[in-house]
């Protein structure tokens, strides 16, 4: 097996041959493909330097310091690429040169974490798109990150990744956030994205492969409304004055049949509405869908028709937290207050909380209503995804379950 050469630093001088002085430059291969050019902060008279032994003339005035200089940087150079070699650890161009500024005594002005982090997200949420979900994600995780680098001083670890670091921002978000583990595994993912994302650019290494952390978690109930309880909002007694409710109804039971997130539906056009459909170009995915209308949900758009020729909008959303606050209010109106058990982890803690239905409501729960429903009616998959959107089966799996048990509860009820 043929072994890898490396080569030495090797010094010499740059710029145009025309001029008196000139720079003096490391260049130094230190993994294969992996080279840097770099300024020691020195120039010298052309004349007064030593091609054959790369270093100021002996006999020049101040040649023993600049040549001490270019000896101890050759030195922490190869030193630092024995280093990676012996501990596996990928050097990478930015480190070597940061080794290489300190004993040059550069003042530095290397960026910070916390300034990669700014241009990973200027650069991905262009790139990918980002939503305003994401978008608020990615801000709260970069300011916990801000807190966690001035408290626990891990600005070096935070710019190489590695399990230490990972153990230790999960305490942090349990201790000072108090945050569940499935919050924690969200953020977790989004810093190897950003990790990802730096690698790729030379900023880091790829330490970041090698961390696997493992944290409790508990499956999380799908919770959604089944038609008898869609029928019971749809048919709640609404008293005058409280027009907002009126409005939320029927915005809820519009959702319930189209399976609209919220982002679509609160962005929905009178133009989309074509004929028998409705047609939208996702906010999410930049995907268009296609979803047929039936005599309820026709009767909806029919009534809002003023509102739409006023706003250009197909219904009168309101906010997202706020509509969430009026469907919870909607839906105890109803009388769903059946109780329901979920169960998530803290750390090693096992929590349990109780909760009435009504409580539990929110905008998503119109969609996993629909896409439940329609498996539990006999529309195929591929019928719903249509209209959903989903890219796949894998997506659907937490529903098979749901309806798997509906049916073998339906089955017991003909027992004799």
């Amino acid at each position: 097996m043929k072994r890898t050469t490396y080569k030495e630093p090797k010094f010499y001088l740059d710029g145009n041959k025309s001029s008196d002085t000139a720079a003096i430059f490391l260049k130094y291969t230190f993994a294969p493909g992996q080279r840097i050019t770099y300024f020691t902060g020195q120039r010298i008279e052309r004349k007064k330097w030593s091609l054959e032994e790369q270093r100021v003339k002996r006999n020049v005035t101040g040649a023993s310091k600049k040549n001490d200089l270019l000896t101890t940087l050759k030195a922490a150079a190869e030193e630092a690429a024995i280093e990676s070699r012996l501990k596996k650890k990928p050097l990478t161009k930015e480190a070597l040169k940061r080794i290489l500024d300190e004993k040059a005594g550069k003042a530095t002005t290397e960026k910070r974490f916390i300034d990669y982090f700014n241009e990973f997200i200027k650069s991905e949420s262009k790139l990918k798109a980002w939503t305003t979900g994401t978008m608020t994600k990615i801000t709260t995780l970069k300011t916990q990150l801000e807190a966690f680098e001035i408290n626990k001083k891990y600005k070096a670890e935070l710019n190489e990744p590695n399990e230490k670091l990972f153990e230790e921002l999960i305490r942090y978000w349990l201790t000072e956030y108090n945050l569940r583990n499935s919050t924690i595994e969200v953020y977790m993912k989004l810093l190897r994205w950003f990790y990802k994302w730096s690698a790729k650019r030379g900023y880091t290494t790829e330490n970041y492969k090698d961390v696997k952390i493992s944290l409790k978690q508990a499956s999380q109930k799908v919770i959604f409304l089944d038609m008898d309880e869609i029928g019971l909002i749809y048919k709640v007694e609404i008293e005058d004055g409280k027009e907002y409710l009126k409005r939320t109804r029927d915005i809820f039971i519009f959702q319930c049949l189209t399976g609209l997130r919220f982002s679509d539906l609160h962005n929905l056009k009178a133009s989309d509405i074509n004929g028998d459909a409705i047609q939208v170009n996702t906010i999410k995915t930049g995907e268009t869908i296609e979803i047929e209308l039936n005599d309820t949900t026709r009767k909806i758009l029919e009534k809002y028709k003023t509102h739409q020729t006023a706003t250009g909008k197909a219904l009168p959303v309101p906010a997202n937290q706020v509509y969430n606050r009026f469907l919870k209010e909607l839906a105890q109106l109803a009388g769903l207050n059946s109780k329901i058990t979920l169960v998530h982890f803290k750390g090693k803690d096992r929590i349990e909380e109780t909760f009435e239905k009504w409580e539990l409501i929110t905008t998503h729960t119109a969609r996993r209503s629909f896409i439940t429903n329609g498996l539990t009616l006999g529309i195929g998959s591929e019928v719903i995804r249509s209209w959903t959107g989903h890219q796949s089966e894998r997506s659907f799996k937490a529903y098979y379950e749901i309806v798997k048990n509906r049916k073998r509860m339906d089955m017991d009820k003909m027992n004799l």
